[in-house]
């Protein structure tokens, strides 16, 4: 009985989410649009809403940049003076503004303080202020620090750079820290779907580092789950995010950043 729920309130609850019930509401006015022409323009704009928020589709765009990018296990990092890690995990506009709040890319924060606590690294350089237009009261840089302190790293271990808004600015500053603390070895700590930006900007600055990526977000499509199958939010957000870093990565290549 526990099961035959179960599966009901999956099948359920899928017509209460926003984009299952639009384009549930989007076929059926298709249905009632009496124009040929008119009923061929809403056809296409909801389906490319649904190739968008579609699983396969999101997944395909995240691979493009994943794919270079395999996982490397701990043991496999070569020992470093220094983690540097890429900011982009901190809410900084948060309703309860200077409370720490982690969002997607959290595993660039806690990856970095699991190669610290097994010796690989000797410090953690966090760089990164705010990237929002408008609103830089509080630097992502400042409310890391109370969490890398809190889960047991060292003050004496940690770098912070919180002038930096973007990537190409991460590596400028990061190269000036490095040079100023006379650290050679690094590992840059970043998600795996944006690595190869990131990667292109540090060796533009002629910094020397070993790559570890983390934070992935390709799908295993072959689980079977119902949840593939319905067009969702957070595959749209996967889209979204694909396509904001390729256009990123050929900005940055325009501009002579990597």
């Amino acid at each position: 009985m526990d099961s035959i729920f179960f599966t009901l309130s999956k099948f359920g609850t899928v017509l209460l989410y926003p984009l299952p019930l639009f384009f549930l509401l989007a076929f059926l006015l298709v249905l009632k649009t009496k124009s040929g022409q008119g009923k061929f323009r809403l056809f296409r704009i909801v389906l490319f809403l649904y190739l968008a928020s579609n699983a396969y589709v999101a997944n395909l765009l995240v691979q493009s940049l994943e794919k270079d990018y395999p996982p490397v296990a701990i043991q496999d990092v070569p020992k470093s003076d220094v983690a540097i890690v890429l900011g982009g995990m901190i809410q900084t506009i948060s309703l309860h503004p200077g409370r720490p709040e982690l969002s997607d890319s959290a595993d660039r924060l806690t990856d970095a303080i699991r190669l610290y606590k097994a010796g690989k690294v000797k410090k953690i350089l966090f760089t990164g202020g705010s990237g929002l237009l408008f609103a830089d009261a509080y630097k992502e840089a400042d409310l890391a620090k109370e969490i890398f302190l809190g889960l047991g790293v060292l003050e004496k271990d940690l770098i912070w750079e919180n002038n930096s808004r973007n990537t190409f600015e991460n590596a400028v500053e990061t190269k000036k820290l490095l040079n100023e603390k006379k650290l050679e070895s690094a590992v840059l700590i970043t998600s795996a779907f944006h690595m190869k930006r990131a990667a292109g900007c540090f060796v533009k600055q002629g910094i020397t580092f070993f790559p570890y990526p983390t934070d992935y977000r390709a799908t295993n499509l072959q689980s079977g789950a119902f949840e593939l199958y319905i067009p969702s939010a957070s595959f749209l957000d996967q889209t979204t995010l694909s396509i904001k870093e390729w256009v990123g990565y050929f900005v940055y290549r325009a501009k002579s950043y990597l």
